[in-house]
């Protein structure tokens, strides 16, 4: 995750909002093996959060509320227990990178055009077996990791003209 050099990671939740609450900033929190089954909701306090990250955990899916944190711009949900896309990314258009490697995902939504501000999206992993055409209509996307899924060729060569013809 590419943060700049001066951003505070905290990761420990009860002195980032001890810490916040003393008018610090909290922009970067990793919650990365803390074993959350759920994403504590006391998480959605961090109002100005850009970087979240949440791997190497138990999530079997993201909260609704993810959405009312305008701020934030990275989410890293790597090794967890995610089946599908979580919908409530598809609300958070301002999301800039987004990597949900090594779960158990089995498709990408047929919106994920609605991400516009996404550059880096990482689903290497999962048990992906379709691509949907709008990957192609992410106009900012400079990555696309879908390594160890199941694609055929045919699809293979299909995301990569995709990824030519929005480079061009």
């Amino acid at each position: 995750v590419q943060a700049p050099a001066d951003v505070t990671w905290w990761d420990d939740l009860d002195l980032a909002l001890q810490a916040q609450a003393e008018g610090q900033d909290v922009w970067a929190f990793d919650g990365s093996k803390l074993k959350w089954k759920e994403v504590p909701t006391a998480l959605r306090e961090l109002e100005d959060l850009r970087y979240l990250l949440m791997s190497r955990n138990k999530l079997e899916s993201l909260p609704s509320w993810l959405s009312s944190m305008t701020d934030l711009r990275v989410v890293i949900a790597d090794h967890n227990r995610l089946t599908s896309f979580p919908d409530v990314l598809l609300d958070m258009p301002q999301l800039v990178q987004v990597s949900m490697g090594e779960n158990f995902i089995d498709g990408i939504p047929l919106d994920i055009d609605r991400m516009t501000q996404l550059q880096f999206l990482g689903l290497w992993g999962n048990v992906l077996a379709r691509f949907p055409a709008s990957l192609g209509d992410l106009n900012h996307l400079e990555v696309l990791d879908l390594l160890h899924n199941d694609m055929t060729e045919e699809e293979q060569r299909d995301l990569r003209a995709a990824g030519r013809q929005a480079i061009e």
